[in-house]
């Protein structure tokens, strides 16, 4: 049987502005609901992850500035207090600005800097890549 975990947020480390620029950024979680979230803390914001997932996404949520615990399913003694309308995007769906750094949600340009993404470069750069 396989150990299913869960991520609560528990509180801010950095502040709030930083929490949610990170959280859009991030994983594309709207301002309101950031702040819904911080309002309601603890709050599970993922569950039933294998510890591997679990860790990446507590990671993630650390570097965004949050406080999160990850616990096992079912072995708390808190309430689960789920956020219905939170979606954190998976990996693969971010990428990383070559401008400035920026790890952002996939789009046409950097939305800290302004450099234009275009398919053509990323087909370049893709390529280059496989040739070293």
């Amino acid at each position: 049987m396989v150990t299913k975990y869960r991520i609560v947020f528990m509180g801010l480390t950095e502040t709030e502005e930083q929490f949610t620029l990170g959280m859009s950024s991030r994983f594309g979680v709207a301002s309101a609901t950031v702040k819904h979230i911080i309002e309601g803390a603890p709050v599970v914001l993922k569950k039933d992850l294998n510890l591997k997932e679990a860790r990446e996404y507590a990671e993630a949520l650390q570097t965004a500035g949050g406080k999160v615990h990850i616990q096992e399913c079912g072995e708390s003694d808190e309430p689960e207090r789920g956020h219905p309308s939170v979606e954190i995007k998976s990996f693969g769906d971010f990428t990383l600005c070559p401008e400035c750094g920026f790890t952002q949600l996939k789009a046409e340009a950097c939305v800290k800097c302004g450099f234009p993404f275009s398919p053509e470069r990323e087909r370049r750069n893709l390529g280059r890549d496989r040739g070293r």
